[in-house]
């Protein structure tokens, strides 16, 4: 069985390589397992340890949080995508890769008034894709729908109302490619599917707008590695969140 990477030949930019696909999804599933365990672990030792400071306005408590947003996915892959499909190609090509809306949901844990985990998961609405080439017109057409599953740690810098947080996460990226148009005979199926470790830097700030209702903005760069290495974006989030 084969897998297709890097834009599908064309964003995943990679040929098909030989391999078991369903060894390297239990691969990357154990990988994004033991980075959310470790992260579940630091957060544990941190609240274990951790001797309570007086918090007359209580908004940086302990307790468990739940929350919902949308999300605005800015691609950073189209340049490196367009060289690895003038490369496979053999021609020169114009790729243009749309950004996506997105959703996400997350539920985590307020370990310390400095430091709390979370689970989230981003589903992306998907990036639409289309290359062609001078002389040949248009050559194919693709969508790249992600759902991402990372397990965060976030730092707080300040802990009163307003509370901006830098972000640290790990996880899974779940890619399904879908080939719309293909006019080059490139090999694909309708519909593959790609897993990838991923990390998630970011940063932004919780605006409480009482002590039980949070308001959200949130800057990440999304970094999966291995088949999906080149399929990087920023998100930029939003959500509402209940602190319990």
């Amino acid at each position: 069985m084969k897998r297709v990477v890097v834009v599908g030949l064309t964003v995943f930019a990679v040929t098909a390589l030989p391999a078991s696909a369903r060894a390297d999804t239990a691969k990357t599933i154990v990988e994004g397992v033991a980075a959310a365990a470790l992260t579940g672990i630091i957060c544990s030792g941190v609240a274990l340890t951790a001797e309570d400071e007086i918090d007359p306005e209580d908004y940086a408590r302990r307790g468990w949080m739940i929350g919902v947003g949308g999300s605005y996915a800015i691609e950073t892959f189209e340049d490196d995508a367009q060289s690895n499909l003038d490369r496979i190609l053999g021609v020169p090509t114009r790729l243009s890769v749309d950004n996506s809306f997105g959703f996400s949901g997350r539920g985590g844990y307020r370990c310390h008034r400095r430091f709390s985990a979370e689970f989230q998961i981003e589903w992306l609405d998907g990036f639409d894709s289309d290359f062609s080439s001078t002389g040949f017109g248009e050559l194919g057409e693709l969508r790249f729908e992600p759902i991402v599953y990372t397990t965060n740690v976030k730092g707080y810098l300040l802990t009163g109302r307003y509370q901006p947080f830098l972000l640290l996460g790990a996880g899974l990226t779940s890619v399904d490619a879908k080939l719309t148009k293909d006019n080059v005979g490139l090999g694909l199926s309708s519909n593959q599917n790609e897993n990838s470790f991923t990390m998630r830097f970011g940063g932004g700030i919780d605006l409480y707008a009482t002590k039980n209702v949070v308001v959200s903005l949130q800057a990440d760069y999304v970094r999966p590695f291995g088949n999906l290495d080149d399929l990087t974006y920023v998100s930029i989030g939003w959500g509402l969140q209940y602190r319990f």
